[in-house]
């Protein structure tokens, strides 16, 4: 495994290398249609925004700048107060309702050089669970720096998040609706939900990161290619946790076509290496082949779609138990993998959102290693010139890929986690927003989570909240 992961660091490092010195030479190139091609990705240094981004890259295409062409620093202050049926996320029908204070904060940066410009996006702030006095941290840090030549760029992309649970339904925030900008960043490689923890069953403090290096570059007018790589963690800080630490190593190389104004298409290779450091349950690798298609249509649409095999190759022991009680096996099996995005802005108050994803990852600390079925539905309209109305719901599926018990989900073999909720918000002046949210959260393991009777397989999780939102202007930075 070493030996491999030092040969594709190595080959990548070459691959970088050879775009990277190659693209000075086209750059003094003219094209026999369209003169010299443009930069392939990344912000325009006039407008800010990424029209049509290649599809196997991880800039997602946007629609409008948030406040043009200039460098800005944009602070938000939130107070809301929740009330929650189960808010320590135990097993079991609990009902007791108990209070929940939080006080949070954003700042978005986004500052343009010419040719290296930064964005950086951190929401976070204390929630303080009343009754039992504990106080738990919430903090989420995007950042990517961008360096642009003329036919690419190379971008440095990171993000951290420590958060008392999951970030799926941003239940450590008391919903997705809470929030108004999700903070930017890495996220993951194309093809899976990257650091996406998919569902938890107690408050428990955990450190999620992951850093990206990746290259675009575009070798012709409608042809680019771009190569990634990037290392992420998952670690639960409570001991005994109880909870799967996880280390992950990703590649990807991909080559992209633009058919038409409109219409893109793209063949991409990923590898992942997954290990659970603490757990003992060994290790597996994925090897995912997509073929990719976008269409979208500036301003309004944006829609893409890809799939294909995923190889899986896993190293477990077949008895409990570390060596020389156990004895070693790795096997191989062949599974799909796909991805779907779907945005849509109807007008300017109204707009939605739609994602899906099929792909292996570590298994939210619940499993060691799982294939996860996921999907999300976003609908934002503006009812009035004051008043917006806000849902999102999302499902996921998660089964386990290496066949080892562990202490959350016992020898539970699958898990599914889904959430919906609404929020309401007003415009009370220039800088202020008042706004109340709901959420239902459920969570549910197969048979074999326990092993006496009767048995708690699950929860359900209802929230409510008001807060106000303060948002002055934005600084602006020369």
């Amino acid at each position: 495994m070493n030996r491999l992961l030092t040969k594709t660091a190595a080959i990548m490092l070459a691959l970088l290398l050879v775009l990277t010195a190659s693209s000075q030479v086209r750059a003094q190139e003219t094209s026999n249609q369209a003169g010299a091609a443009p930069a392939a990705t990344g912000p325009d240094t006039e407008t800010q925004t990424i029209e049509n981004p290649p599809l196997s890259g991880l800039d997602a295409p946007s629609f409008e700048p948030g406040f043009g062409a200039r460098s800005y620093l944009l602070p938000k202050l939130q107070i809301n107060e929740a009330v929650d049926t189960n808010r320590a996320g135990t097993l079991g029908n609990n009902t007791t309702i108990k209070g929940v204070t939080r006080g949070l904060g954003s700042l978005t940066l986004q500052k343009l050089w010419k040719t290296h410009p930064l964005d950086v996006d951190y929401s976070g702030g204390v929630a303080w669970y009343q009754g039992t006095g504990k106080t738990y941290q919430l903090h989420s840090l995007g950042a990517v720096q961008r360096f642009l030549w003329r036919t690419g760029q190379l971008a440095l992309r990171d993000s951290f998040s420590y958060l008392p649970t999951g970030n799926f339904g941003f239940n450590s925030y008391g919903g997705a609706g809470v929030l108004t900008g999700g903070t930017s960043g890495s996220g993951g490689l194309p093809g899976g939900p990257g650091l996406n923890n998919f569902g938890s069953t107690v408050n428990q403090p955990r450190i999620s990161n992951s850093s990206i290096v990746d290259i675009t570059e575009s070798i012709s007018p409608r042809n680019s290619v771009t190569l990634s790589g990037g290392y992420a963690f998952n670690d639960f800080l409570d001991n005994p946790t109880g909870y799967v630490n996880s280390q992950q190593v990703s590649g990807q190389f991909g080559f992209n076509r633009q058919l038409s104004r409109h219409d893109q298409i793209a063949l991409s290779y990923g590898y992942q290496a997954f290990h659970f450091p603490n757990q003992g349950a060994g290790s597996f690798n994925s090897n995912v082949f997509q073929v990719l298609y976008g269409h979208r249509i500036t301003g309004r649409l944006d829609l893409q779609l890809g799939g294909g095999p995923q190889f899986i190759h896993r190293y477990f022991w077949k008895a409990a138990g570390p060596p020389p009680s156990a004895t070693p096996v790795s096997n191989s099996f062949i599974t799909g993998s796909g991805r779907a995005t779907l945005t849509y802005l109807y007008s300017a108050g109204t707009n939605l959102n739609l994602t899906y994803s099929h792909s292996a990852n570590a298994g939210s600390g619940l499993l060691a290693g799982a294939n996860t079925d996921a999907i999300r539905l976003g609908l934002t309209h503006q009812l009035t010139r004051r008043w917006t109305a806000s849902s999102d719901i999302g499902y996921s599926y998660s089964k386990r890929i290496l066949n080892s018990a562990t202490t959350q989900a016992g020898n539970a073999s699958s898990y599914r986690y889904w959430y919906a909720g609404g929020t309401l918000r007003r415009q009370l002046s220039r800088h202020l927003d008042a706004f109340a949210d709901y959420q239902y959260d459920s969570i549910g393991f197969a048979s074999g989570i326990c092993t006496t009777s009767p048995c708690s397989t699950g929860y359900g999780r209802h929230v409510g909240l008001i807060g106000l939102e303060w948002t002055p202007n934005p600084i602006r930075l020369e």
